[in-house]
């Protein structure tokens, strides 16, 4: 896969040890977009400063390594989906794994519970 620059993406996989220290070394800044508009005063716990700047870094990182609009919408999508349920750095690991490898899910038909 060759990115838009002409460059082609790093060939090594994401681990989850190594998004959670990219994440924690620029953590304010990802976290920007979010606060905008909240008080000052706003807090947040922990885990909930992760998951938001995990999807933020996600996202720009797909753009880095070339990811096209549609998997990166996909690959956000799966992330936020399964973030509530499964750890979220071993989550954003398989999606990014998955962008550079190519195998991103796509038109996926979501499932109704109720008739």
């Amino acid at each position: 896969m060759e990115r838009q620059d002409g460059q082609t993406p790093p060939t090594s996989t994401y681990t989850a040890q190594a998004i959670r220290e990219a994440v924690e070394a620029d953590m304010e800044r990802l976290l920007v977009p979010w606060m905008v508009g909240r008080s000052p005063n706003y807090t947040i716990d922990q885990a909930t400063k992760h998951t938001i700047a995990t999807g933020y870094w996600m996202d720009q990182e797909l753009t880095r390594i070339g990811a096209n609009d549609a998997d990166r919408r996909t690959q956000c999508w799966k992330f936020n989906r399964h973030s509530r349920t499964y750890d979220i750095f071993e989550t954003a690991a398989e999606c990014m794994n998955e962008a550079l490898q190519g195998t991103v899910e796509q038109n996926r038909r979501g499932h109704r519970r109720w008739g």
